[in-house]
């Protein structure tokens, strides 16, 4: 049974190495990420201050006491928008449990919470050719909001 609970200190491990998972799965999307970041200190560091921050919503999904999926945002401090928004910021799923709904079901709660927080809208980034994240994302009643582009020099 899949349970979606609060993030705790002591899912360090199981959070860092999903984080981890997550942006090596990004890394062929974008040649200037350092595919050796996660073996620093620095993204030690990031993953234990996302964890602990106050102001993000960060939720995890859990089997058999098990960390198995990750979903964190938070809502946006900007006086720009006529109603609130939140942003997520992470997603993911372990890659043995891909393809049961986690994903779904980290996503529903996730937009539980930020309803909760008086949140009218989610904004989130993917990259472009990050399939099966954006199918997941347009399952889920997500539609392409913008375009960011970037430039070589």
């Amino acid at each position: 049974m899949i349970k979606i609970r609060k993030v705790k200190k002591s899912d360090f491990y199981d959070v860092f190495n999903l984080y981890k998972e997550l942006y090596l799965a990004e890394c062929p999307f974008d040649d200037n990420l350092n595919i050796n970041y996660y073996e620093t200190e620095e993204s030690k560091e990031k993953v234990l201050k996302s964890i602990k921050s106050r102001k993000k919503t960060f939720l995890v999904a859990e089997e058999n006491d098990k960390v198995i999926g990750l979903i964190d945002g938070y809502m946006l401090n900007c006086t720009q928008y006529v109603h609130k928004v939140a942003y997520l910021d992470h997603l993911c799923v372990s890659i043995n449990h891909k393809k049961k709904g986690i994903g779904k079901l980290l996503i529903s709660s996730f937009e539980t919470k930020m309803k909760e927080q008086g949140a009218k809208f989610i904004k989130l980034n993917a990259f472009s050719e990050n399939h099966p994240a954006i199918s997941l994302y347009k399952k889920e009643d997500f539609s392409q909001y913008s375009v960011y582009y970037l430039k070589n020099l």
